[in-house]
């Protein structure tokens, strides 16, 4: 799992190591070798140099190493005491939430003596900590607190620490990210500065939470950039996960399943760590039929009863959690989840919106998409335009369907986003497409959503009567101008519309007429 990483053995006190690099057996017993022919200074270089290389494949070798160091090591750099435990933790495989960086001031300094690379270290320690522990907003605000003191550090003090500065901005970095607030620049900076020091592993991380943040915000040609930088990089299974959700995602988002399927297959041989809601989220896209989605659905619910404080605090746990049960109901054919009442985000608005188009009732689809089709991030901002779209169209409104429909293509083209069409139903993006005169390609028009599925499903159970009675319904006419279209009493109209109303699960003649538009029966 995702645990606080930071490189507290590069500090000020240790002259930069230009020496023989060892092998993971061979370094504790270098260390020791050099503590007595140079000093411990020299002997923590040599650590530090090793850091980077060994911290995923082979931790056990870096806390011997520091334990070779003598005592007054620590007591001159408690960032040390952090390093010590944080291995500890890291090779005991125990919960995060049991990771704490208190150690820094076991000395008996106050945070006003410590140095600039302890206050980060320990800046960066506690926003993990808070983090794993699913206080997310207290991480977050921990993590800008860092960051504005790294920011405020003079140049020459910054360079003394710059072999630290990845780690400690990819994990506030995450906590930006966690709680949709942000990450791009910490991981961007950390990326540059970690092949900068020359810390191959360092830069892949942050390559992999790149391209994992860009294909959540349905940015994908980015996405793909940073796909293939943290491929250029050397393996780092622990903290792969990102990189091998990312690669499904956009695959899914490609429709190359049989892409998807071998990175979800990757995905399998990393531990998930953080990344479970994202996971589970990803997976919910990439259930093909009900079974896989039932299969899916299962899990969710287990990691709700596991991590419910994740769930309560909001953040993009809460978010993948939601889309992930959105998905799901549609794939399955079942009512979609409530949305909270207040305040509404707008994912709780396109849950909304999503129900009130399967059951017909375009007017809702209006109002509650229309905030996401002014999203900055593509992937919410494509939805809300195409269910716009959708519910323009089955209404009658062409210029506003046209206008809607040719925005959301325009991006779905530019970033080969064409899951994205699987939102709105297959009648009304072929109808779409003919309006524009915009091409869609055909594999998207081989995904049909449950909206389509259930409205077959619902008019397969209609009589021939009420079938009748829905036409003219959506046409407009009165129950009493229906009666005598039909040349049957105005009771008969009132029961058959009752019948009818049961049926298609609504409430109210608009709605009725709204579903009748959407199947295509007006």
């Amino acid at each position: 799992m995702n645990r606080p990483l930071g490189s507290p053995l590069s500090v000020s006190l240790a002259e930069p190591y230009d020496g023989a690099l060892y092998s993971a057996a061979e370094l504790p017993s270098a260390v020791e070798r050099m503590v007595q022919a140079e000093g411990w200074r020299a002997a923590l270089a040599l650590e530090t140099a090793h850091w980077d290389r060994l911290i995923g494949t082979d931790p056990e070798a870096l806390l011997a190493a520091l334990k070779a160091l003598p005592g007054e090591a620590y007591v001159e750099i408690p960032s040390l005491l952090v390093a010590t435990n944080y291995l500890k933790h890291l090779i005991g495989d125990t919960d995060p939430r049991r990771f704490h960086d208190f150690a820094h001031d076991e000395p008996g300094r106050s945070s006003s003596e410590r140095g600039p690379l302890d206050q980060l270290i320990g800046s960066a320690g506690r926003t993990a900590g808070l983090r794993t522990n699913g206080r997310l907003a207290e991480a977050l605000h921990q993590a800008k607190d860092g960051r504005r003191t790294l920011d405020e550090l003079p140049a020459q003090e910054r360079a003394l620490v710059q072999t630290a500065v990845p780690h400690l901005l990819t994990q506030w970095g995450r906590a930006f990210e966690v709680n949709d607030a942000g990450g791009v620049r910490e991981y961007e900076e950390a990326w540059e500065l970690a092949n900068l020091t020359g810390q191959p592993l360092a830069a892949r991380r942050a390559a992999a939470c790149l391209a994992w943040l860009h294909a959540d915000h349905g940015e994908l040609q980015q996405a793909d950039q940073w796909i293939d930088r943290a491929r250029s990089t050397t393996p780092v299974p622990r903290y792969d996960a990102p990189l091998h959700l990312a690669a499904a995602l956009t695959a899914i988002d490609r429709l190359d399943r049989a892409a998807m399927r071998h990175h979800l297959d990757e995905l399998q041989q990393v531990p998930i760590g953080e990344y479970w809601a994202a996971e589970l989220w990803v997976r919910a896209w990439a259930a093909g039929t009900t079974q896989e989605a039932a299969l899916v659905d299962k899990r969710v619910h287990a990691m709700l009863r596991r991590h419910p404080e994740r769930f309560a605090t909001g953040g993009s746990f809460q978010r993948y959690l939601a889309a992930a049960s959105v998905r799901l109901a549609a794939t399955r054919g079942r009512p979609l989840p409530q949305s909270p009442a207040t305040p509404p985000t707008t994912l709780d608005r396109m849950v909304v919106a999503s129900t009130g188009y399967l059951a017909g009732d375009m007017h809702v689809v209006l109002r509650e998409a229309a905030p996401a089709a002014e999203d900055p991030l593509p992937r919410m901002r494509v939805a809300g335009l195409l269910l716009v779209a959708a519910a323009r169209f089955a209404l009658g409104r062409i210029d506003g369907a046209s206008d809607a429909f040719t925005s959301a293509h325009a991006i779905i083209e530019d970033e080969r986003f064409l899951s994205a069409y699987v939102v709105i139903d297959p009648q009304h993006l072929h109808g779409l497409a003919e309006l524009t005169g915009l091409a869609v390609p055909e594999t998207a028009q081989l995904h049909p959503t449950t909206a389509a599925s259930s409205s077959s499903v619902v008019l397969a159970t209609l009589t021939r009567r009420e079938r009748e009675v829905l036409v003219l319904l959506a046409s407009g006419l009165s129950l009493k101008g229906i009666a005598t279209e039909l040349y049957i009493s105005l009771n008969t109209v009132k029961g058959v519309t009752s019948s009818l109303y049961r049926k298609l699960e609504v409430n109210s003649r608009r709605q009725a007429a709204d579903f009748a538009h959407r199947a295509g029966l007006h």
